[in-house]
């Protein structure tokens, strides 16, 4: 597979995490789903983060560590500032005992889009 065709699997990931989340953002106005929410939303910018780096670098961060993905989408170019913020919130939606807000689930949608938005542009 070329870093192209890679992109473009990551990209179709990102897009599919973004919906679903933006689908549960809409059908669902209780608080329990915003863990859920910004969760996906979350996946989506790091599958939009790969895929812009994909394509700009010929590579992506594959280290499990967070700041690794950030450093490396800042070197291609990319908003690694959204990407940290959404990286800031993985841990507090998918492992914390408290909930994340609505309002903050929906701040993660409004990052990831960007995110997806940049790599459907270096795409094009």
């Amino acid at each position: 597979m070329t870093a192209r065709t890679d992109a473009h699997a990551r990209l179709e990931d990102a897009r599919v995490f973004l919906e679903a989340a933006e689908t549960i953002n809409t059908l669902n106005a209780e608080e329990p789903y915003a863990d859920v929410i910004a969760t996906l939303a979350v996946h989506a910018g790091i599958a939009a983060s790969d895929a812009f780096c994909m394509l700009e670098l010929g590579r992506h961060s594959k280290s499990e560590n967070h700041a690794d993905a950030v450093k490396t989408l800042k070197e291609a170019g990319g908003d690694n500032a959204i990407l940290a913020r959404l990286l800031g919130e993985k841990t507090k939606a998918g492992y914390n005992v408290s909930s994340l807000t609505r309002a903050k689930s929906t701040k993660c949608i409004e990052w990831a889009s960007k995110l997806v938005s940049a790599a459907e542009a270096k795409y094009m």
